[in-house]
């Protein structure tokens, strides 16, 4: 039987939970894990010999590297428990939030592995040249449109996922949501910036 795919914003007919197009997406998200883990380990090794002595336990002082190292930890162990095969949630009920799940994981774990940005990028000034000239587009469009023209790699699943955080609204919902991409690099600075503080907390 075919129906609406689950995820947010996806009217996209499958006869599973996800589309197609929702599971390559996903699969290219699980496909960064592997290295991930690896860096990972890395950060980790680096924050255990940074700690403290009494292993930032009750008596550390604010600023220590125990809760980063925490972070880095879990986020270790949420990716190990990602299946290796996108089509394996598409059966899921939950689908859709596993997904958004796994994105947000690889996420603060490729920030947290990375630091700052090693190349200064004026995204005043790239916004204000996107408003001036981009009109709203569906996802599709719109991820070429921004890796073409603003050098940010968004996908369809970050924009489902800001919608459904409440920080992007569809221009026109039909026959396809549409979004201005000026809307969209400020939803993509926002969680780059939120997450990068979330990885260089000390």
């Amino acid at each position: 039987m075919s129906q609406e795919c689950t995820t947010d914003d996806c009217r996209n007919h499958t006869s599973e939970y996800l589309c197609a197009q929702c599971v390559s997406d996903l699969q290219s998200w699980i496909a960064r894990i592997p290295i991930l883990l690896v860096e990972l380990r890395v950060t980790i090794a680096r924050l255990d010999h940074v700690r403290p002595a009494g292993g930032g336990g009750g008596g550390s002082k604010p600023g220590s590297a125990a809760p980063l190292n925490l972070d880095a930890l879990q986020l270790s162990e949420n990716l190990r428990a990602v299946g290796s095969d996108a089509k394996f949630y598409a059966h899921q009920e939950h689908a859709a939030g596993q997904a958004w799940l796994i994105a947000d994981w690889v996420t603060k774990a490729e920030l947290l592995v990375s630091g700052p940005e090693a190349e200064h990028v004026n995204h005043a000034a790239i916004r204000a040249k996107v408003q001036n000239i981009a009109p709203p587009m569906p996802t599709r469009d719109l991820t070429k449109w921004l890796r073409d023209h603003a050098r940010i790699h968004v996908t369809s699943m970050d924009i489902r996922n800001w919608v459904r955080r409440g920080k992007l609204t569809a221009v026109d919902r039909e026959p396809q949501p549409t979004y201005h991409p000026h809307e969209v690099l400020d939803a993509w600075r926002d969680t780059h910036v939120t997450n990068m503080a979330f990885s260089t907390k000390s």
